[in-house]
C-alpha cells in the first residue's frame, strides 16, 4: 500500500500543480535555456525593413511623411516582397494617406492596430483601413518579462483582430484560411530574432539590397534606439531586449516553418511522473551501489527525454518532472535507509537470539550429558546386581535418547533454513497427510486422537517437514492433556487458505504466554512436571514460517484446553 501511494501521489501532485500553473516560474526559464541550447534554424522566408539610426540620419527624424512610407512600400514590392506588414501605428490621418493606401493595396499588406487597456482599439486612419488586412501588434509577456506566447486573436468592443505575425504568415500561404479564435500560440524561437535578415529603409530606397527581400514576407518597423517597443524572447541572446518588429518577423518565420510548441497536458505529465515513480521504486529494491546508480540515472531521465521532445516541438515541464523525480528518489533512499536500519536491528536481534539459543542449548545438553556421565561411572565403579545394572542401562538409554532428540530437532531447523522453498516445495495433500499422521500417533494412544480432513486441501511444501508439524502439535496435545481427554485434528479450506487445527482438553496456555511458547527452549507454566525440551513448538514455528504461513494458539471455545492453528496458502480450487 505504501508503494502504491508513491506513484499515485506523484501523479496527483504533478497534474494538479501543472493545471494551476504554479510551477511555471521554474519550468519556463529551464525551457528557455534548453531552447537557446538547441541549434538555431535559418530564417529564409521573412525579412525586416528597418527604420534604423542610419536611415534616420539619411531620411530625417521620425515620424516620416506618409509619402516616404509609400515609397518604401513600392520599393519593397519591386524588390519581390510577397507580403508587406507595417509594424507602425498610423492612427492619425496624415497628408499622403491616399498615396500610401494605393501603394499598400497593390500587394498583400497588413496594417497594425494597437489595443490599449483603457482606450480600447487604436486603429489605422480611416483612409488607410481598406488598403490591407488589419492586425493587432501586442504580445503576451510573462511574469518575468519574457515574451513566450501570443494570442492568435484578441477581441474587444465587438471587434476581433488576429496577431500581426499570424496575418502576415497566412497571407503568404493561404489568405482564405481562418485563424483559430482564442488559441494561444507558443513559438519555439529557433528562428531567432537576431537571425532575421534586416535591410535599412534608406538602403531599400537607394536600391542597395541585392535581392534580400525577394519572395519573403517583409515587416516594416522601427529598430532605432529609443524608438519602438523591445521584447525579450527565449531566442534572445543573454536576455537582451530586441526590437518588436524583429520579434514579429521571427514569430512569423516560426509559424511558416511549423515551429510551434505543443504543450503536454497536465494529465499526461502526471502519468509520466507516476511512471518515473514506479521506476524509482523498482530501482530502490536493488542493493546499495546498484540502487544509487539506477536512481542517479533516473534523475536525468526528464532532461534526457524532454530535450529531444522539445526539439520535436513538444513543450515539456522539465523542472516540474525533474523535481518530482528527485523527491521520489529522496523517498526511495529514505525507505532504503529505514529498511537498512531495520535489517541491522533485526540482524542484531537474531544474533542475540542465536547466542541465547546456543547458550540455552549448551545448558540443556549438559543435563543429559551429566546424567549419562554419572550413570556410566556408576556402572564402571560399582558392583551392581543384574536388576540394578539393567535399571541404570535403561536410564542411560533414556538420557541418550533425550539428547539425541534435542540434537535432531536443532539439526532439522538448521537443515530447513538452508533449503530453498521454491526449489524443494511440492504439492502436498494436507488433509491426507493429517489423516495418516493421526492414525500413526493414535496407535500409541487408542481412542484419544480424532481427525476431520476435507478433501482436496493441498498446499505447496515439504511433506516431511509438514508431517513434523502435525506430529509435534499432536504429541504436545497428548502430553499436556489428561489421560482420558481427546485430541482433535482438523484440516479445512478457508478463504483460499488451508487451515490445520489441533485442539486439546489440557490446562491451556495463559494469554500472556501464547506468543512466547514458539521460542526455543520455552516451556509454558502449564507444562507442570511433564518432560520436554521446549523445542517442539519452536520447530513448528520455523517450519510454518518457511512454508510462508503462520501459526498461533488460542484458548478453546469451551474454556478448557488450547487450539493451535496453522494457516498455509492453499493450492487451486475455490474456498
Amino acid at each position: 500500500a505504501s508503494e502504491i501511494a508513491v506513484p499515485v501521489t506523484a501523479f496527483l501532485a504533478v497534474s494538479i500543480a501543472l493545471a494551476t500553473g504554479l510551477p511555471a516560474a521554474l519550468d519556463l526559464p529551464v525551457r528557455d535555456v534548453l531552447l537557446r541550447a538547441l541549434p538555431s534554424r535559418p530564417v529564409t522566408d521573412v525579412a525586416v525593413v528597418a527604420i534604423d539610426e542610419s536611415s534616420l540620419a539619411t531620411e530625417g527624424p521620425w515620424p516620416w511623411p506618409r509619402a516616404r512610407l509609400a515609397a518604401i512600400a513600392v520599393a519593397a514590392r519591386e524588390a519581390g516582397a510577397r507580403v508587406l506588414a507595417l509594424d507602425l501605428l498610423l492612427v492619425a490621418p496624415g497628408e499622403g494617406d491616399d498615396v500610401l493606401a494605393a501603394s499598400l493595396a497593390a500587394m498583400p499588406s497588413v496594417l497594425a492596430a494597437g489595443l490599449d487597456a483603457k482606450a480600447g482599439w487604436l486603429l489605422p486612419a480611416p483612409s488607410l483601413r481598406s488598403a490591407g488586412r488589419l492586425a493587432e501588434t501586442s504580445f503576451d509577456v510573462d511574469h518575468d518579462g519574457v515574451m513566450r506566447r501570443l494570442s492568435a486573436t484578441k477581441q474587444r468592443d465587438g471587434l476581433s483582430l488576429s496577431a500581426l505575425s499570424v496575418v502576415a504568415a497566412s497571407l503568404a500561404t493561404d489568405p482564405e484560411r481562418p485563424v483559430p479564435v482564442g488559441r494561444v500560440l507558443v513559438p519555439d524561437f529557433r528562428h531567432r530574432p537576431a537571425g532575421v535578415p534586416v535591410v535599412g529603409a534608406a538602403d531599400l530606397l537607394a536600391g542597395r539590397i541585392d535581392g534580400a527581400l525577394r519572395g519573403r514576407v517583409v515587416f516594416l518597423g522601427v529598430t532605432a534606439a529609443g524608438l519602438g517597443d523591445r521584447f525579450v524572447t527565449p531566442g534572445s541572446p543573454s536576455g537582451t531586449p530586441e526590437p518588436g518588429v524583429l520579434v514579429h518577423a521571427a514569430t512569423a518565420s516560426c509559424l511558416l516553418a511549423g515551429g510551434l510548441l505543443q504543450p503536454v497536458p497536465p494529465f499526461a505529465s502526471g502519468l509520466l511522473a507516476s511512471a518515473l515513480a514506479v521506476l524509482g521504486l523498482f530501482a530502490g529494491r536493488s542493493p546499495g551501489p546498484r540502487r544509487r546508480l539506477l536512481l542517479g540515472a533516473l534523475a536525468f531521465v526528464p532532461v534526457g527525454l524532454g530535450t529531444p521532445l522539445l526539439a520535436a516541438g513538444v513543450e515539456f515541464p522539465l523542472a516540474t518532472l525533474t523535481g518530482a523525480t528527485l523527491l521520489v528518489i529522496l523517498v526511495v533512499e529514505a525507505r532504503a535507509a529505514r529498511r537498512g536500519e531495520r535489517d541491522v536491528a533485526r540482524g542484531a536481534a537474531l544474533r542475540v537470539e542465536e547466542l541465547e539459543a546456543r547458550r540455552v542449548a549448551v545448558h540443556e545438553m549438559k543435563t543429559p550429558l551429566t546424567a549419562v556421565r554419572g550413570l556410566t561411572q556408576l556402572l564402571s565403579g560399582f558392583d551392581l546386581s543384574p536388576a540394578e545394572r539393567a535399571r541404570v542401562v535403561g536410564m542411560v538409554g533414556e538420557e541418550t535418547e533425550r539428547l539425541g532428540g534435542m540434537i535432531e530437532s536443532l539439526n532439522a531447523v538448521e537443515k530447513m533454513r538452508l533449503a530453498s522453498f521454491d526449489a524443494t516445495a511440492r504439492p502436498v495433500d494436507l488433509g491426507a497427510l493429517a489423516a495418516r499422521r493421526a492414525a500413526a500417533i493414535g496407535a500409541g494412544a487408542p481412542g484419544r486422537v480424532s481427525v476431520e480432513a476435507g478433501e482436496g486441501v493441498s498446499v505447496l511444501g515439504d511433506e516431511a517437514f509438514l508431517a513434523r508439524v502435525i506430529d509435534n502439535l499432536a504429541s504436545n496435545a497428548l502430553k499436556f492433556s489428561p489421560p482420558s481427554s481427546r485430541v482433535r485434528i482438523a484440516v479445512v479450506r478457508k478463504e483460499g487458505d488451508a487451515l490445520l487445527t489441533v485442539a486439546d482438553e489440557g490446562p491451556g496456555i495463559p494469554a500472556a504466554e501464547r506468543e512466547r511458547v514458539f521460542g526455543r527452549f520455552v516451556r509454558g507454566t502449564g507444562a507442570g512436571g511433564a518432560e520436554g525440551l521446549g523445542l517442539g513448538l519452536s520447530l513448528v514455528h520455523e517450519v510454518v514460517t518457511w512454508h510462508r504461513g503462520r501459526v498461533s494458539v488460542r484458548g478453546a471455545d469451551n474454556g478448557t484446553g488450547s487450539v493451535f492453528e496453522v494457516v498455509l496458502p492453499a493450492l487451486g480450487g475455490e474456498p
